[in-house]
């Protein structure tokens, strides 16, 4: 399984909403992929550190670092090469990462899905579709 399709499962499995997946593959020298996804309670935000790590372990993926791991509305999750912010609603409409991003192609999550199930295709045949 490819590393975002493991962050991606994890985060879709703890019902984190408005998942939102930028391509920061020929933006960034750091990172392909930078998530930002909303959670409802302090809970959840837990409970996306604690599924992420366990996920990417369980399919031989270095540990993620994490940032805020003790914060009660926002958290970054370092997989090296996937970014991974989880906010509550609150703290996500105040920084508003979205605007920083604007000019950043957006991966849609029924694209990333396909593509992972025609892993064959590279990221790139799929933006000629657009």
């Amino acid at each position: 399984m490819k590393k975002i399709e493991v962050v991606m499962n994890a985060l879709e499995s703890i019902n984190l909403s408005d998942i939102e997946i930028y391509d920061m593959r020929e933006k960034s020298p750091f990172f392909d992929y930078f998530i930002i996804s909303s959670a409802t309670s302090d809970r959840q935000l837990q409970a996306a550190i604690s599924h992420i790590q366990k996920d990417l372990a369980e399919n031989g993926f270095s540990d993620a670092r994490i940032e805020g791991k003790n914060s009660n509305s926002w958290i970054l999750i370092d997989a090296k090469d996937i970014i991974v912010n989880v906010f509550t609603k609150d703290e996500r409409e105040y920084y508003n990462l979205e605007k920083m991003l604007v000019e950043i192609r957006k991966v849609e999550l029924k694209e990333l899905k396909w593509f992972m199930k025609n892993s064959h295709l590279t990221m790139i045949n799929l933006s000629i579709l657009d």
